[in-house]
């Protein structure tokens, strides 16, 4: 079991390492500023807490439609 956890996170570590290598790409040798870069990460923060909001607020409705037929 440990194995199979262990190789998902080298998976995971691998991906991350590409991602990092990619952003620096786009910082190094496209031009991309800090300051464009701080905005796309924020923009990205911010939309994926509105989708973990409404994830939750739909769980929520449903496990409270669900306890009611009982």
């Amino acid at each position: 079991m440990f194995r199979r956890l262990g190789r998902y996170r080298r998976l995971g570590a691998a991906s991350f390492l590409s991602c990092a290598c990619f952003i620096g790409l786009a910082v190094y040798g496209w031009g991309v500023s800090w300051e464009q870069l701080l905005g796309y990460v924020t923009v990205v923060v911010v939309l994926l807490s509105l989708l973990l909001a409404m994830a939750a607020l739909v769980g929520w409705l449903l496990h409270k439609l669900n306890r009611r037929d009982d």
